[in-house]
């Protein structure tokens, strides 16, 4: 199995290298081979990578994100399956060399320097935490596309407004095109992130319940993170109506778009070093783990050997 995953870990940063060079390519030369492949292609890539994944959780009896780098693997294919779906209803290729760039990086850094079994949160083998995580991640992937796009709507601007008409502007997609690139991205983050926030709140319901009063009563919803989590979704909601029903468009909803992911970027690192929370998951792992020997037979993690 350790030979299957390292030979995975060798052809995955390939594929996304063929892929970023076709979308380079298209946007260098704009040729008709490439436009007519490099979706497929990408596709492809996508499956595998999620086969791939797939045969490492098993592997590994966990979601298959215990350490930065496996994350780092996991918000590449991500980040370019979501690309793929704008792509396809927006039908406009000429952005896929800076996503595919992106994504190249991510999983050469994850491949190149990954160990064949990192040590990881036993928390990743809770179905309710795995999933979870999952969807926290696929949101906030959606919310950094949109954000890329938002920057790319400015860079254009910008580039109309000085009246340079390089390569940039000629293969760049027209600012209103671009705008709905980067509302589109918002319209698949924010539904994951209202899932995630629900099945957060279940499933430290459920540990709740398994856990004694004293270390139970820690797991709230007033937690802060789930707080500025709510905010989070609230103002992107806002922002989606806003656009829908108040005409919020244009330079402006696109530089709110790029500042509100800079600041939730800050907001986030600046808590998850300084306010306490149980999100720090070092307690609430040992809690979970003794939980463990007290659930009835018939659960998915029973201690062997305790039911008849």
């Amino acid at each position: 199995m350790v030979v299957l995953l390292t030979l995975g870990n060798v052809l995955l940063p390939l594929l996304y290298l063929v892929v970023f060079g076709l979308y380079l390519w298209l946007f260098l030369d704009d040729h008709p081979w490439p436009r007519k492949v490099v979706s497929q292609l990408a596709a492809a890539t996508c499956l595998t990578h999620v086969g791939i994944l797939a045969v490492r959780g098993l592997a590994l009896d966990r979601l298959p994100m215990g350490s930065p780098l496996e994350f780092l693997s996991v918000v590449a294919v991500s980040m370019l399956a979501t690309y793929l779906i704008i792509e396809s209803r927006m039908k406009v290729k000429a952005t896929g060399v800076m996503i595919t760039g992106m994504t190249f990086l991510l999983q050469f850094i994850s491949s190149a320097f990954t160990h064949a079994i990192p040590k990881a949160s036993p928390l990743l083998k809770d179905p309710g935490f795995a999933g979870h995580a999952v969807l926290v991640m696929l949101s906030y992937t959606a919310l950094c596309l949109s954000f890329l796009f938002a920057l790319l709507y400015l860079v254009q601007a910008r580039q109309l407004d000085r009246r340079q008409f390089g390569l940039l502007f000629r293969r760049l997609p027209a600012l209103d095109i671009l705008e709905r690139m980067s509302i589109g991205a918002v319209k698949i983050g924010v539904p994951l992130m209202f899932l995630a926030l629900c099945m957060g709140h279940l499933w430290m319901y459920d540990l709740a319940d398994r856990l004694p009063q004293e270390m139970a009563s820690k797991l709230t919803p007033w937690d802060p993170k789930i707080m500025v989590s709510w905010v989070i979704f609230l103002g992107y909601l806002v922002g989606l109506a806003g656009n829908r029903f108040l005409g919020w468009r244009g330079r402006r909803m696109n530089i709110m778009a790029v500042v509100a992911f800079v600041a939730i970027i800050s907001t986030l690192g600046l808590m998850h070093h300084f306010v306490p929370s149980f999100h720090d998951f070092q307690n609430t792992e040992s809690a979970w783990l003794k939980t463990q020997d007290r659930l009835p037979c018939g659960h998915t993690f029973h201690v062997e050997g305790e039911c008849p």
